[in-house]
């Protein structure tokens, strides 16, 4: 049937994950429009339990494969679960997301000839052992979106003839404000949300903090997120003595995070550029932080130039420039009321019921 899509998601909630919740808002907004939806995802992250419960919320059917003992066994075992799917339910359009679900394409089309999209968002073009089979595997997908301009330069220039940029989307209804935001005079709190790493720009604030406190001594950091090498940047804060001004929260529950935003006052994202295996392919924490009136400061030369807008929801800047950093701190600051407006009105242009206008044409 026309109206069925199988979506192949390497990452997929409740577990965390940005390519997860791109999944799960894509699945949430073709199911609201009134397709058949049925994921196939792994199931590594969380609690079993907590993932039966989660699929049974749902208003589509979800099944999730676990890891056998050896690779080979798992990839059997999940192409038999996804040719199941195909076959049982007669499918005929297929969205891919993630790079483990990008490998699965060639064999996808062996037994059956179905029209593929795929989803790319940068992580999957890593210079890395790897890269010439992803290649090859999105050859074989009809269609192509990248979720940015700068995720589909890194392709080669035949794969982008037929490759199309959807920036990511926000559901704002899922987020509460309630402007409990302190006064800038007393306390500028910056905020990164996401994988504490080279790619999200942790590492690059925290060496610009003592600069930072200079310009603004009360200035607090605050990172959300989970670490992909804790001691590395405890050692890091100890050796400048930031201690008392930053903060590790490690992930935080929803609730949690948005009373992050709700008090945070420039959501910085100083994205590594010279990381040839993983990159910042869009940034969704800049909607998010759009959405309670938060500009974003982040780099350029990266997804990040479509996730803000310079001069409007933020600024960009060199990643390794301090000088520019800090000059853009002080526009913010000088005319924040009006950022903090424009970042709010941004969020709005960018809810996911408007970006899924375009995919549906991409995926008929």
């Amino acid at each position: 049937m026309r109206n069925k899509i199988l979506i192949i998601s390497s990452e997929f909630p409740p577990g965390p994950g940005g390519i997860g919740n791109h999944a799960f808002n894509i699945c949430n907004e073709l199911n609201r429009r009134g397709y058949q939806i049925i994921i196939n995802t792994k199931s590594d992250y969380v609690d079993q339990n907590q993932e039966a419960m989660f699929d049974l919320d749902r208003p589509y059917k979800i099944f999730r494969f676990r890891r056998k003992q050896t690779t080979l066994q798992t990839w059997i075992h999940r192409l038999k679960i996804i040719r199941r799917s195909i076959i049982k339910n007669n499918i005929e359009r297929i969205i891919i997301s993630g790079e483990f679900s990008i490998w699965t394409i060639p064999f996808i089309k062996i037994f059956r000839n179905v029209k593929i999209t795929t989803i790319i968002h940068g992580t999957e073009l890593g210079q890395n052992l790897h890269l010439k089979w992803t290649l090859f595997c999105l050859g074989k997908s009809n269609k192509i979106i990248s979720v940015s301009n700068f995720t589909k330069s890194l392709i080669p220039k035949k794969l982008r003839l037929k490759t199309y940029v959807i920036n990511n989307g926000i559901d704002i209804d899922k987020w509460s404000r309630i402007n409990e935001k302190y006064t800038l005079d007393n306390y500028p709190i910056l905020l990164t949300v996401g994988s504490i790493s080279l790619r999200k720009g942790q590492y690059n604030v925290i060496k610009f903090l003592p600069q930072i406190i200079k310009e603004f001594p009360l200035a607090q950091y605050h990172c959300v997120g989970n670490y992909e090498d804790k001691e590395d940047i405890l050692r890091l804060i100890k050796e400048l003595k930031l201690n008392d001004f930053v903060t590790l929260h490690g992930i935080l529950k929803h609730s949690e995070l948005e009373k992050m935003y709700n008090i945070a006052h420039v959501n910085m994202m100083l994205s590594n550029n010279n990381n040839n295996t993983d990159f910042e392919g869009f940034g969704i924490s800049v909607l998010e932080g759009n959405i309670y009136g938060i500009p974003a400061i982040g780099a350029k030369e990266s997804g990040l130039e479509d996730a803000i807008k310079n001069n409007h929801n933020g600024e960009l800047v060199d990643p390794d420039n301090i000088k520019e950093v800090i000059e853009s701190l002080k526009n913010i600051f000088m005319d924040y009321d009006n950022y903090s407006i424009r970042s709010k009105y941004y969020a709005m242009d960018n809810k996911w019921d408007t970006k899924m206008n375009h995919y549906e044409k991409f995926i008929q």
